[in-house]
């Protein structure tokens, strides 16, 4: 699963993926951030997730972005030299400049009631990339 926090790409792995040539231990999320991050990932909203795991907090949700960049920041961020072309891979439009129909369509589909990650597949692009853009357009506050 890959997303991106503050202009960062995060890429999580299941426990039986390898991760070329890094000290896992070092780089490990814990569960509860892993879990948190990955409901992110998936589109889901702050109060989404504290409302489908009651053993969640704002400050657990705060503390695994916490996490993420410290990792982020402790290892080199270009390890994966084909980082764009591993994310294209499932989001084939990612950081592909918006065309207008795009948009047009974009609002449709939001204005519809589709869900984040319904949007994102059908638009080829990522659910933050979805999200953010809503917010340019003023259909959603940032």
């Amino acid at each position: 699963m890959i997303f991106t926090i503050g202009g960062l790409t995060f890429h999580i792995r299941r426990a039986s993926e390898e991760i070329p040539s890094i000290n896992t231990n070092e780089f490990q999320l814990s569960p509860d951030a892993r879990k948190i991050l990955e409901l992110i990932a998936e589109g889901h909203s702050y109060e989404q997730i504290l409302k489908a795991n009651e053993s969640f907090t704002y400050p657990d949700i705060f503390n695994a972005a916490r996490e993420a960049l410290k990792i982020a920041a402790s290892m080199s961020m270009d390890y994966h030299p084909n980082g764009l072309l591993e994310i294209r891979k499932s989001h084939p439009r990612a950081y592909e400049k918006w065309t207008p129909e795009e948009e047009a369509h974009l609002t449709e589909l939001f204005e519809a009631g589709k869900r984040t990650s319904h949007i994102a597949a059908e638009l080829q692009r990522q659910p933050g990339a979805i999200r953010s853009r809503l917010g340019k357009l003023g259909l959603v506050k940032d």
